[in-house]
């Protein structure tokens, strides 16, 4: 073969190779490049070409194994933020908040109930006569679920939020990311709470005894039951682990009222105390996160300590408790009136370690109240006047004549429920 020919030939293969190159998805540029690095592997006498599916393959196998160390490491660290329901709800929070407009707001639904407004776990929270909705900050709807409650009641713990029908059987668990349980009782409800890990309980009636406690885990399993034969249970407080509960009951006694204060163990059958109160009535009750049990009554207020011996009281004197609110990480408040219309209310702070004391005279009729950190808030006629737990007084900002109830996300700052809308309102 001539000189010319066998050029020719050459270059009429480089030519074929390049085009192969740039069939395989290369640009012009890339083609050459590496033509010309596989034309010097041959010219240098190597020619045992390594093949790039190898390296690829290689590559990819040490690629995948770092990568399946790295998520191993990140799950046993931070699973409680990597699990499916938690990635879905940062999900839906992360879009929220982006969302809204602002506050004041419009309501879902024609009627909220005071119980059933509440700030916690960064949200305001409420259920109306057909929704139950999460905002954020910025008024956007983080949760707007339908519900079909005649009388809906709600209970918040960490992020659980339980809704039930008083006197029906129907009852929920939501979070942020969906409805976790719905179900229905045998027995209709006379009152319900759930803990921050998830477990929840209900006082129903029953058949053969006045009333009875049924409680349940997270995934709706019934893990304890406790029936009252000689008194009628009227409130439910659950601890934050879920595993203990307190429950005041009521008889009549010579014509008077006699409360007692179960504290039941869901691990032993018989009740870790029982405490008796004469001629009083119990309303609610609440644990606070050193154990203690806060109790507010008709005419006295408790703050029963963690050894479930000792109780400090709080006698209202003859007065009428227009308010009252809790923060377990605090304590309660409550707000009390020596006139028939509420007016000239004193306000009193029950701190959780058992300190209980009238802290501020009002000249104010007070109808909501909260407390939040180091303050407090009370809803008066058109405003809302904020106190330091010490008694001092940190400002007041108006809260519309419409004004029902108040829920404080900050010690400065409350939401306020109007007859169609929610206002945030700041000191």
């Amino acid at each position: 073969m001539s000189r010319d020919k066998k050029e020719n030939s050459e270059k009429k293969e480089n030519k074929e190779n390049k085009r192969r190159y740039k069939k395989g998805g290369k640009t012009a540029s890339e083609a050459e490049r590496d033509y010309e690095f596989m034309h010097y592997i041959e010219d240098s006498g190597n020619t045992e070409a390594v093949p790039r599916d190898v390296i690829s393959s290689k590559t990819k196998t040490v690629v995948v194994i770092l990568l399946l160390c790295l998520v191993s490491v990140i799950i046993a660290t931070g699973w409680n933020y990597l699990a499916p329901d938690k990635i879905i709800e940062n999900i839906q929070t992360g879009l929220s908040n982006n969302g809204g407009e602002s506050y004041p707001t419009f309501i879902s639904g024609t009627k909220i109930s005071d119980a059933n407004f509440q700030y916690a776990n960064n949200y305001l929270t409420y259920i109306s006569d057909t929704s139950l909705v999460c905002l954020n900050k910025s008024a956007a709807k983080i949760v707007d679920r339908p519900i079909s409650f005649s009388q809906p009641a709600m209970k918040i713990a960490g992020d659980n939020i339980l809704t039930y029908s008083i006197n029906g059987v129907g009852y929920q668990i939501d979070k942020a990311s969906d409805t976790r349980i719905k179900n229905e009782l045998e027995n209709p409800i006379i009152q319900g709470d759930v803990s921050s890990n998830g477990n929840y309980a209900f006082l129903t009636d029953t058949d053969g005894y006045l009333s009875k406690l049924v409680a349940f885990d997270s995934s709706d399993r019934q893990i304890f039951s406790y029936s009252f034969a000689d008194y009628y249970a009227t409130s439910v407080a659950l601890n934050n682990g879920g595993n203990l509960a307190a429950v005041s009951t009521v008889t009549t006694e010579n014509g008077n009222f006699k409360t007692v204060i179960y504290v039941l163990d869901f691990s032993k059958e018989e009740p870790v105390a029982m405490l008796e109160e004469a001629n009083t009535l119990v309303y609610s009750c609440e644990f606070m996160d050193n154990g203690a049990i806060a109790v507010i009554c008709d005419n006295q207020a408790l703050m029963i300590k963690s050894n479930y011996t000792d109780i400090d009281r709080y006698d209202y004197e003859g007065l009428s408790l227009t308010a009252f609110s809790y923060d377990e990480s605090s304590g309660a408040v409550i707000s009390l009136s020596p006139s028939s219309d509420g007016g000239n209310c004193h306000i009193a702070y029950l701190n959780k370690n058992g300190s209980l004391d009238k802290i501020v005279d009002t000249e104010y009729r007070i109808s909501s109240i909260d407390i939040y950190g180091g303050k407090i808030a009370a809803l008066c006629d058109g405003f809302t006047a904020f106190y330091k737990t010490s008694g001092e007084e940190a400002g007041t900002a108006d809260s519309g004549l419409d004004a029902q109830s108040i829920t404080m996300h900050s010690e400065n700052s409350v939401y306020v429920l109007g007859m169609t809308e929610i206002r945030d309102v700041t000191v």
